[in-house]
């Protein structure tokens, strides 16, 4: 007589953003089947190849199961196995040498893109003693954690629960990446459901063919673009004039610096013709609500900073920062505590000093890292 399959409800770990919601089969113990779970809130019952070949990963022969150090001349491609404690052994002697020789700062810490085992890495950091610690979020989603932070907020994300009526896609090709915080499926939905759409994107994509308005702006002029937007919805007076009088300051410096960027002006800068550019400014601002579905494209280039805060705003002046169907600013779910792990934040002074970057890019480059320690500290 078999055992009954037990079925347990869990996510998807497979991209590190969330976690699509399957459930597991599980068979005496190990994992047979994985089943999309169709409740979940986010992926709403959709799951990408991964996930369905996660049971094939664990239970590949070339899986690498234990330490290896390599033997032998380089390029011989010959490896021994080692136990954990000689393999720990042997990384931890060399770093202390290094430590001995060059001061703990001349070690970098690097990972990938796991998102769970961060505060590992920079808990393993802070008792080494060094304050440089390289992730992929220095040239993906730091510079917009660093920008809310600056202008005291969470990352204002895309409601698209309560259906956004206009959708503003910028550098972000939802349907085959999906970011950290919504799935493909959200934008898919919104889609069906008739929301108008622009999109701007320097190549055609799935997204460009069904859009009313495609913006092809030209590589690393995203800030002149978003300005250019600006300028036309506050001098046709279509901001939120309420929202500027009760939450901003330094409006009217705004107003000179968008003096500079009418659209004819940003049509040279960015390529994208000045009627498409006062379009996509007046739709955006006049259909209710809106939203920006903003992806990492804008944080890979020079100026990301200022686009991204230069988006920020143009969700701020036209009415749809947290409101339902625009960019809302979700809190931290129930039972999940503010990351205190790592206590990065507990370095020396003297040690914190040699973080490299930090005496000339206050918000940039590796020193991001010091605001992702004062977020993790509060």
């Amino acid at each position: 007589m078999s055992n009954p399959q037990e079925r347990i409800r869990t996510i998807c770990r497979a991209c590190g953003h969330g976690g699509c919601g399957v459930y597991v089969a599980v068979e005496k113990g190990r994992p047979v089947k994985i089943h999309a779970d169709w409740e979940h809130p986010i992926s709403k019952g959709y799951t990408c190849k991964k996930a369905h070949a996660a049971i094939d990963l664990q239970n590949h022969p070339d899986r690498l199961l234990h330490p290896m150090q390599r033997v032998g001349a380089r390029g011989e491609g010959k490896w021994r196995r080692l136990s954990w404690d000689e393999a720990l052994g042997i990384v931890a002697e060399r770093l202390n040498r290094i430590k001995a020789e060059s001061g703990a700062e001349s070690v970098v810490f690097g990972h990938g893109t796991g998102r769970d085992f961060h505060r590992f890495l920079y808990r393993v950091a802070n008792l080494f003693g060094t304050p440089n610690v390289l992730t992929p979020g220095h040239m993906c989603y730091l510079p917009r954690i660093a920008v809310c932070k600056a202008l005291g907020m969470e990352i204002p994300l895309v409601d698209y629960d309560n259906q956004p009526k206009c959708l503003l896609v910028w550098g972000s090709n939802h349907l085959i990446s999906n970011p950290d915080e919504n799935k493909g499926i959200n934008l898919a939905k919104t889609m069906q459901a008739g929301t108008r759409m622009i999109v701007v994107d320097p190549r055609r994509n799935r997204l460009t063919d069904k859009a009313e308005l495609w913006l092809q702006v030209r590589p690393g002029t995203d800030s002149a673009l978003a300005l250019g937007m600006l300028h036309v919805i506050v001098k046709e007076g279509l901001h939120d004039r309420e929202f500027v009088a009760r939450h901003t300051t330094g409006f009217e410096h705004l107003c000179h610096r968008l003096d500079e960027y009418p659209p004819e002006v940003v049509e040279r800068i960015t390529w994208v013709p000045a009627d498409k550019i006062v379009a996509a400014a007046r739709l955006f601002a006049t259909t209710k609500p809106a939203a920006l579905q903003w992806g990492v494209g804008v944080e890979q280039n020079v100026n990301c900073v200022d686009a991204d805060r230069a988006l920020i705003y143009l969700v701020a002046l036209t009415g749809n920062l947290d409101v339902p169907g625009g960019n809302v600013i979700f809190g931290i779910p129930p039972g999940v505590p503010r990351a205190k792990f790592s206590l990065f934040d507990a370095l020396p002074d003297t040690q914190r000093a040699k973080m490299l970057g930090a005496d000339r890019y206050r918000l940039g480059a590796t020193n991001l890292k010091g605001l992702m320690c004062q977020i993790i500290k509060e």
